[in-house]
């Protein structure tokens, strides 16, 4: 099982099947229970990104938004892309150990890799990245069935049990491959000669060489802008700067070479703290490599913090090295006789780096509805907004009722909740202030206000800020220089609900006469109030136009 090193598969099925982006976002809801089973993110500390974006996710190996794009791309649909990118072993009732086909029925865990996969399937997938999307091979010359001809080696008949064992070793061999499977094979036979040393076949020559496209090359450049992007690893790895290191970049004559990478680690049958086998695939434009580490008889292996993760950091440093090896091997030959070549010359033309909206809250991103990134997106796809426009009570942000007037009847979009666990995207929600949609209807109680200074006044001295905060939020006072801050300083934090509290002191002694603005927030609301610090003031109202009392408004925040 490749572990993590199949998240690609996952990945390319979501981008390609629902027009999704690197940038696109899943819900990070870390541990995430499924049927009794907690899947959780291979990290410590903080162990939620919160909205998650897919190069997120992808480059640093979550697996929680992993699970989220396989159930929301489709198991089968993975499955279906899986065999397309040169899987020859993997279908819904199929066992590739002929012991019981009826007994594998592949669900969303396909995405941490819970699937029967051949290493040398996984090279061969791997170059099909690196040429975008195109398969390069000689036809195969094996028998397709369908998974329903396949029989089991504990079926209940005797004919059935020997055909099972016929069929498994014809597939074990490659003679027998299942339906939808790819149709090209790698090379590896250049030349044939019979007895008399006679040529009857020489691979040159055949003419036999064929290019299929098995997916749309935009789809596997977003795979490849997220794999063979080092920064893209910021959760667990970043860049590596040599051989030496523990980052996944490779090395030759220290340059790195263009690429991409991927890690996996199959977990213990008993324990998902034992380790069974490590891998790490990647490529280049001059090799797909899988590598497999573990023991043939299916023993543990020495792994994880107990043992240093002796084997997962013996794996990288073989595949590492192995790459700088074989491109110096060809350096050497002569197959490279310039500089590296890289993909650019690649890529397609249905592809560009654009202004794109992303709710993500990974990497400092703020996330909220408005915000917007660079990402590399597919330029012939309508990208659906991951966001909802609700009309809400600017007041207190709840569904508008009758109780709300005209003039506080907004429009706000909010984040769309997943399909799968919606509950738990509730409660992460509430702790990273991810704005979803309220299902409560306006009072047309105001939800947040200042009382105290109001607006317009003039203020010296240390003067107490009275606030009243009705919901069950956390709040932050804050000030700021003009009617307009680009900054702000903390006053006081708290959590509501409260009534005309001191929620901060406002202290002039350091401050320059001049406009200032307090502002309150919480959850999503927000309200403000300006005014005037002067010495020696009257109190007097200043007869200025631009300072306006305040109602509460949606906090950008």
């Amino acid at each position: 099982q490749p572990g993590s090193s199949f998240k690609p598969v996952v990945y390319l099925t979501w981008f390609d099947r629902l027009g999704k982006a690197p940038m696109s976002t899943l819900w990070d809801t870390s541990p995430l229970t499924i049927q009794g089973v907690a899947i959780t993110n291979p990290r410590t500390g903080t162990v939620t990104e919160g909205m998650i974006s897919a190069r997120a996710a992808l480059g640093g190996s979550q697996n929680v938004g992993a699970f989220r794009a396989a159930a929301e791309g489709g198991v089968d649909n993975v499955i279906e892309m899986a065999k397309r990118m040169g899987i020859t072993t993997l279908d819904q009732g199929f066992d590739p150990t002929f012991i019981s086909h009826a007994d594998v029925d592949y669900g969303a865990s396909i995405a941490t890799g819970g699937a029967n996969i051949r290493a040398i399937d996984m090279a061969y997938m791997n170059t099909v990245i690196a040429n975008m999307g195109v398969m390069v091979g000689v036809p195969s010359y094996a028998t397709y069935k369908d998974v329903k001809d396949y029989k089991s080696l504990t079926a209940d008949g005797a004919d059935d049990r020997r055909l099972a064992d016929r069929q498994f070793h014809e597939f074990t061999r490659g003679n027998l491959r299942l339906a939808g499977s790819r149709e090209l094979d790698p090379v590896v036979v250049l030349e044939v000669r019979d007895n008399n040393g006679k040529v009857i076949y020489d691979h040159a020559a055949a003419n036999d060489l064929q290019r299929k496209q098995v997916v749309d090359a935009g789809s596997v450049w977003l795979v490849h802008s997220i794999i063979s992007d080092c920064t893209s690893r910021f959760i667990i790895w970043g860049c590596g700067g040599s051989n030496d290191d523990l980052a996944l970049d490779a090395f030759v004559d220290g340059v790195r070479i263009p690429g991409g990478a991927k890690t996996g680690t199959q977990q213990g049958p008993l324990n998902a703290q034992d380790t069974l086998e490590t891998w790490m695939n990647g490529y280049s434009r001059y090799a797909g490599t899988s590598l497999w580490v573990g023991n043939a008889n299916n023993e543990l292996v020495r792994d994880g913090p107990a043992a240093s993760y002796a084997t997962a950091n013996t794996t990288v440093r073989l595949f590492k090295r192995w790459m700088g090896e074989y491109h110096s091997y060809l350096k050497r030959v002569g197959v490279i006789t310039g500089p590296l070549l890289g993909f650019d010359e690649l890529r397609p033309k249905n592809v560009a780096q654009v202004s794109f909206p992303t709710t993500a809250t990974d990497r400092g991103l703020t996330g909220g509805c408005d915000q917007r990134v660079t990402s590399w997106v597919r330029t012939d796809v309508q990208y659906a907004s991951e966001c909802e426009e609700v009309e809400v009570d600017s007041r207190n942000l709840l569904l508008v009722s009758d109780a709300t007037p005209q003039q506080f009847r907004v429009k706000k979009g909010f984040v769309k909740l997943p399909v799968l666990k919606p509950d738990l995207a509730r409660e992460l929600a509430k702790a990273k202030k991810i704005p979803i949609a309220p299902t409560d209807k306006s009072t047309g109680a105001v939800a947040i206000s200042i009382s105290s200074p109001s607006n317009g006044r003039n203020v010296s001295g240390n003067t107490p800020i009275i606030a009243s905060v009705a919901i069950t939020e956390d709040w932050l006072a804050e000030f700021g220089d003009g009617a307009a801050p680009a900054t702000w300083k903390k006053l006081g934090a708290g959590k509501g609900p409260i009534q005309d509290a001191t929620v901060g002191s406002f202290d002039t002694k350091d401050l320059t006469e001049g406009v200032y603005t307090v502002r309150l927030s919480a959850g999503q609301l927000s309200t403000s109030v300006t005014f005037n610090v002067r010495r020696n003031t009257t109190g007097a109202i200043p007869n200025r136009s631009d300072v306006q009392p305040q109602t509460p408004v949606p906090s950008r925040r």
